[in-house]
């Protein structure tokens, strides 16, 4: 019993040291595309930055675009609990939707586009237009993101009923937000990045306010 015992304690911390080692690889990657760009990027760079061997490093993602598709999933996931997290307690279901309510949604996703997730990704996205390989992986779940990205923005807004205007309101923060974020070189980018909150924000409300006034 102590053998059998022995295996299954062994297996299990093996398991759980071959998984913290590829989260590991997964964020030095995550951190090598926006240091460095997803073109500069080489499966060298990311087993020095994950601090493992290059032979662990072959272990786990025995080429290239092998850690690249892993990193679209790995990115996939927590971009998603990112903007859920962000997103947390800003509309009560037992209290009138208020202007700073709003204001604030758009405010947490100007921090959203701002995360090294969101940079990251934008690195794969751009390569993903001229790769195919990786355009298949990002495809995969692209669809399935702005399944759940709405459903969050549902969760977060229990007022808005009409859902056409919801998408619509939506679609206006995110490719705004978007826009936004991947204008790096902008000069005064977050005195103009206020400006464009408030924007945003005024149409929100005016959307929302017609939407209630119309069920």
């Amino acid at each position: 019993m102590k053998t059998v015992s022995g295996a299954q304690i062994g297996e299990g911390w093996q398991a759980e040291k071959s998984a913290l080692t590829r989260q590991a690889i997964l964020e030095a990657a995550v951190r090598c595309f926006v240091e460095y760009g997803y073109a500069r990027t080489t499966t060298a760079m990311i087993a020095e930055e994950a601090s493992v061997s290059r032979g662990a490093m072959m272990h786990h993602f025995p080429s290239r675009s092998a850690v690249m598709n892993a990193v679209v999933g790995y990115l996939h996931v927590r971009r998603i609990n990112e903007y859920r997290a962000l997103m947390t307690d800003i509309d009560s279901p037992d209290q009138k939707m208020t202007r700073k309510a709003i204001r604030t949604s758009v405010e947490s996703a100007w921090k959203y586009v701002n995360l090294p997730s969101f940079v990251a990704y934008q690195e794969l996205l751009s390569a993903a237009r001229t790769d195919q390989e990786l355009a298949k992986a990002v495809g995969e779940v692209e669809q399935d993101f702005e399944r759940e990205f709405l459903k969050t923005v549902r969760s977060v807004f229990p007022h808005w009923k009409q859902v056409k205007s919801l998408q619509a309101a939506h679609d206006l923060v995110q490719f705004v937000m978007q826009g936004m974020g991947v204008a790096y070189r902008s000069s005064h980018r977050e005195q103009r990045a206020r400006r464009m909150i408030d924007t945003v924000t005024d149409h929100l409300e005016r959307i929302y306010f017609e939407d209630a006034d119309n069920p």
